[in-house]
């Protein structure tokens, strides 16, 4: 099962907060699932690999200075995904029954809104890793030959001890490959979609900059919107590389995922790559 929650949360006072909020963002998440289920909460804490969630930053508020203000008129929202069933689980329990307030940095916010339901906030949904996977492989919709993502907050990688803050094809499908490998219910060959992504697939338009965001120390990443162009028409190759760009959208790409970086969704109908 994989879930997309977002809160909408309004200050009962005006409150200033720092600009990035995703450490704020985690720890507010692992205390909603302690709520729900505690030894969850506690696993996900102490995990050494990969974790089968992740964070945004906040949004909203008035940035300045490096700081946000928010007053109760303003909301703030974050979003959640889930990529298990024991997280998407908790997700939906948030959803169908929200706590009436929660605490952040100290501070008191009205849950306005906990909702999975895209027609309520574009950013919410859910699904599961078969009806991700069925369009493509029963051909039920035809494999793109071009794939454009947007990187919505900073993305990097990490690869030999070093950190670096391209899109390169094969980071960003190889990134996703493992995640899905962890934990979707039929793997797919990481090693042989990294070198399908290396040789086959160019980066055909690209508009983008680095951003610093400052989290467990000072990252820097790509946000922007790229697209790659596959010069090799495998309908195999192209339909593993179709599902794991949907997939971006729940799994995030690349590295701190569950501290706001990576988050990425594709674009069906991309927009313009223009300079203008």
């Amino acid at each position: 099962m994989l879930t997309s929650l977002v809160l909408h949360l309004q200050p009962t006072e005006s409150v200033t907060l720092p600009q990035e909020l995703a450490r704020i963002a985690h720890a507010l998440f692992l205390g909603i699932v302690s709520s729900h289920n505690a030894q969850l909460a506690g696993d996900l804490h102490n995990a050494s690999a990969r974790k089968p969630f992740t964070c945004s930053n906040f949004w909203g508020g008035q940035k300045t200075q490096g700081v946000v203000t928010a007053t109760p008129q303003d909301t703030l929202r974050v979003r959640y995904t889930g990529l298990s069933v024991e997280v998407s689980a908790v997700l939906q329990a948030v959803a169908a029954n929200p706590v009436p307030t929660c605490e952040i940095a100290g501070s008191t916010y009205q849950v306005k809104l906990a909702t999975l339901d895209p027609a309520q906030d574009h950013l919410a949904g859910q699904t599961t890793y078969e009806d991700i996977q069925a369009p493509y492989l029963f051909a039920q919709r035809p494999s793109d030959r071009s794939l454009t993502l947007q990187c919505v907050s900073p993305t990097a990688f990490r690869s030999s001890g070093v950190n670096f803050p391209l899109p390169v094809p094969e980071s960003v499908f190889g990134s996703l490959a493992e995640k899905w490998n962890d934990f979707a219910p039929i793997h797919v060959p990481v090693e042989e979609i990294r070198r399908f992504a290396r040789e086959c697939l160019l980066v055909s338009r690209f508009k983008g900059r680095t951003r610093i965001m400052n989290g467990r120390g000072l990252e820097i990443g790509f946000v922007g919107v790229v697209r790659y162009t596959a010069t090799h028409l495998d309908p195999y190759w192209l339909g593993l590389l179709n599902i794991l760009a949907d997939y971006a959208w729940y799994a995030g790409v690349g590295r701190q995922t569950t501290q706001g970086m990576g988050q990425t969704r594709r674009y069906l109908a991309p927009p313009s790559l223009s300079q203008d």
